[in-house]
């Protein structure tokens, strides 16, 4: 496993034992309108735990692909499916998830792309 998969794995479960904290913040929290704006930032943290959550498999190599039922029946040639939530806006954007584990030789603007279509913020924007 890559050193980035490994690093993203960590990050994962750190984010998810956060996630634990909010939820206990949420339970015991006296006002509504906390309990309400935890819930909202638990939300977003879990979908965005779930979308690195793919790109560190992506990342390992560990993405499975298995034939669309379409193009198995019709006998066309099968073509594999991906399992990740983005691959139809990646492939818009001309990025083929499967050859995702060699992130290194990914054109470094349609990396800026993948990183903005997630909400992820470069360094310049954090610091506006």
């Amino acid at each position: 496993m890559s050193t980035a998969a490994e690093a993203l794995k960590k990050a994962i479960e750190l984010d998810k034992k956060a996630l634990e904290y909010y939820q206990e913040a949420i339970a015991n929290a006296k006002h509504q309108e906390t309990k309400d704006t935890i819930g909202k930032i638990t939300s977003e943290r879990t979908a965005t735990i779930d979308s690195l959550s793919w790109v560190a498999m992506a990342e390992a190599g560990e993405l499975e692909s298995e034939a669309t039922p379409a193009e198995s029946a019709e006998g066309t040639e099968e073509k594999p499916a991906s399992k990740c939530p983005f691959s139809g806006a990646l492939a818009e954007m001309g990025i083929d998830i499967s050859k995702m584990s060699s992130m290194e030789d990914m054109d470094p603007e349609k990396m800026a792309e993948v990183t903005k279509m997630m909400g992820v913020k470069s360094d310049e924007e954090k610091s506006e």
